[in-house]
């Protein structure tokens, strides 16, 4: 085997493995949480509540100060912080499900997700104490093969009485040698589950008959059992009746081992009827995603792509035109326009299409020293003569640079054949895959749909599309300078998501005059203890949505009365104001009248409030 390809299978096998670890060994589980968590009904979520609170009455995990929802997203995107890679991976993408859901029911979600990610790692009563809301609607990995003895343990605990609680509740001693017996027996048998199936089934029936200390003290009792019962192979008889004494007065251990009424016919036709029933009509679980997850090929904004790529396809040729009325209109104020020129675009797409047999790491090396050279040629007297040769060193081979300028290399990069791509792949720098095989993939997708366009609308939908590919990457005001001119015909905002405040304030945006622009562009400056103040506020990047609309809407209004550097200066504090009105909530009356300064000549704060209700 060539060690390109021995490398290439290597990487694909890697990230194989470590998109199976990527939330750590109970990765699937994980998953599977994340999802059933974000299909649960509202009657759903107030049943794992009510089992939380019930659970804290024993085990007072929320007697401390408990963190909040906003703080532990603050500290998973902290780079200082000491929670794991694998439990912040996990952690982003509950928060992202549950984004809409209270804080109450992200932080339950949140610890039981973090047991979950840790399973391994956790004693089983540690583990359940988290897990338990959920675990009646959301089902363990292996709670369906438990022992029989175990089984019956749990349909007797269902049963018991208070007075029978109160006497689990009792203090009790095991002799030394049975106890370390049973610590032998449980470290051979890690793998079984009795303990933690019975931790959940205590927990989620003890508190609704005994609360407070002599609770917890009846759930260990009980869990205690479930640990004899998972290393029973490995005890002898003595020492599993020394160990039963504390669970022997209220359920006998061999009341375990009944036999079954039902004649051995009747229990096999049973269980063949079951699994029948099973396989021939499953019942819908809310676990499971209907349907299988598409591959996010176009990195973290994979669905605003695709929805992007979809409809362009569907944009009428008055649209076409107001998308580049509007792109002339931003580059009047911003100057988007000559950062990628046409010539840079075209030799990129023509790379993209013409690499499409070559693999992916190989085609980011490809895309990186295409648009690395484009520019180097673009750039004609702002590079010095030795930054340009480094840039076009892969196509020396190839391609003869001299009185070559942008549209000329685009010619000449569709001109290259196989081998001559496979080459400069082989001598081009290192290309971060993660970041460029998304954009590669994008413009695979629109390669069709830029042969047929003009050099504006190719290099405006390009813009476009690695706005969105890179869109957590780049600044609010940065990402609306590149897609203002689709804003309108394919959104990626929604309003109803803004609230009712801000959706004032970008409607206001839209309608300012040229009075009301000349004023936000004028200098101003925030005191640092002010800054500070809005820099922690809006730490979480809940104000981002807030400041990407009131940009979008700031670049396509602010050139209509005011071009140059001062609609930039405009744009500039017109995004700003959307960052402070989407955390207002956050500062007090002072702090918010202090930050509002710059926008409040041209947007009254008292402007945003609700109108008052007409008194009939």
């Amino acid at each position: 085997m060539a060690p390109a390809s021995h490398g290439l299978l290597g990487r694909i096998q890697q990230a194989n493995d470590n998109a199976v670890h990527r939330f750590g060994p109970h990765t699937a589980e994980v998953e599977a949480f994340i999802v059933a968590a974000g299909q649960l009904t509202p009657w759903q979520w107030r049943q794992v509540l009510a089992v939380r609170r019930l659970v804290e009455s024993v085990s007072k995990e929320g007697a401390g100060p408990s963190d909040s929802a906003r703080s532990i997203q603050a500290a998973i995107r902290s780079s200082d912080t000491k929670i794991s890679e694998p439990i912040a991976r996990a952690g982003e993408v509950l928060f992202d499900t549950l984004a809409k859901r209270s804080e109450e029911k992200q932080v339950a979600a949140w610890q039981a997700m973090t047991a979950l990610v840790m399973r391994s790692q956790l004693p089983a009563l540690k583990f359940a104490v988290h897990y338990a809301p959920f675990a009646a609607l959301i089902p363990l990995a292996g709670s369906g093969v438990l022992d029989p003895k175990t089984v019956r343990f749990i349909g007797r605990l269902q049963d018991l009485t208070r007075e029978q609680l109160e006497l689990l509740a009792r203090r009790w001693r095991i002799q030394p040698g049975a106890s370390r017996a049973l610590l032998q027996a449980v470290a051979k048998n890690r793998q079984a589950k009795s303990e933690e199936a019975v931790a959940l089934a205590a927990l989620g029936m003890i508190p609704n008959h005994v609360t407070g200390d002599e609770g917890w003290s009846a759930v260990r009792t009980v869990v205690h059992g479930g640990r004899v019962l998972g290393a029973l192979g490995d005890l002898t008889a003595q020492e599993i009746t020394e160990l039963w004494v504390p669970l022997q007065a209220v359920v006998t251990f061999g009341s375990l081992s009944e036999v079954d009424s039902l004649p051995a016919v009747e229990r096999v036709r049973a269980a063949v009827d079951g699994a029948i029933k099973q396989i021939t009509r499953p019942p819908r679980s809310r676990t499971l995603p209907s349907k299988p997850l598409e591959p996010a090929i176009y990195g973290a904004n994979h669905a605003e792509v695709a929805g992007f790529i979809k409809g362009l396809a569907e944009l009428s040729p008055i649209q076409w035109l107001r998308v580049l009325d509007r792109r002339k209109l931003v580059a009047s104020a911003t100057r988007e326009g000559s950062l990628e020129p046409a010539g840079v675009v075209r030799s990129i797409l023509a790379a993209i299409e013409l690499t499409r047999q070559l693999d992916m790491f190989s085609r980011c090396r490809v895309f990186a020293a295409v648009e690395r050279a484009g520019f180097a040629i673009e750039s004609h007297s702002r590079l010095n003569l030795q930054e340009v040769r480094k840039m076009l060193a892969p196509f020396e081979a190839s391609i003869n640079f001299e009185e070559l300028n942008g549209g000329g290399f685009a010619h000449k990069v569709a001109g290259l054949g196989s081998s001559d791509w496979q080459r400069i792949a082989a001598a081009a720098p290192e290309a971060n895959e993660e970041a460029v095989a998304p954009l590669v993939n994008a413009g695979t997708a629109l390669v069709d749909f830029f042969g047929g366009r003009s050099d504006d609308e190719a290099v405006a939908t390009w813009h476009a599309v690695a706005a969105l590919v890179q869109r957590q990457h780049l600044t609010p005001i940065k990402f609306a300078a590149s897609y203002a001119p689709f804003a309108t015909a394919i959104p990626v905002t929604n309003p109803r998501s803004l609230g009712a405040m801000v959706s004032r304030y970008v409607t206001a945006i839209g309608r300012l005059g040229a009075t009301q622009c000349g004023a936000l562009a004028r200098q101003w400056q925030i005191e640092d203890e002010l800054s500070n103040v809005l820099a922690r506020a809006v730490a979480d990047g809940s104000a981002r949505p807030a400041e990407e609309a009131a940009a979008l809407a700031a670049v396509v209004t602010v050139p209509m009365r005011l071009a140059g550097s001062g609609g930039w200066a405009a744009v500039k504090t017109a995004a700003f104001g959307g960052r402070v009105i989407a955390v207002r909530t956050r500062l007090t009356a002072e702090q918010l009248a202090a930050l509002w300064v710059p926008i409040q000549p041209a947007v009254p704060l008292v402007s945003l409030s609700a109108p008052p209700k007409p008194r009939r």
